[in-house]
């Protein structure tokens, strides 16, 4: 299992970007990959703005009889108050 994580945060230049499409070519239909991006999957070719044949050609290989899982909500890096100032708000009213 391989699993890449955050794709698309930064675009992939040469030879990077040939780099990742040989290594989903060679596991293609062989093993499992996971991909998780903030990108919508209609996004995910800005990852390859050198190549836009060789975003496609990746795209495909990796979309292929692939389960799509959409996440919405808050990031969990949001911030958030501690413990005792929840204690303090509830007091001061």
């Amino acid at each position: 299992l391989l699993i890449i994580d955050d794709f698309g945060l930064k675009p992939l230049r040469p030879p990077a970007d040939e780099d990742l499409h040989e290594l989903i070519a060679e596991r293609y239909e062989a093993t499992s990959t996971i991909v998780t991006s903030n990108l919508d999957l209609t996004e995910w070719d800005q990852a390859f703005p050198s190549n836009r044949l060789l975003a496609s050609a990746t795209l495909d290989r990796l979309r292929h009889n692939a389960y799509c899982l959409v996440l919405d909500g808050h990031s969990y890096r949001s911030p958030r108050l501690l413990p005792e100032h929840h204690l303090n708000l509830a007091n001061a009213t």
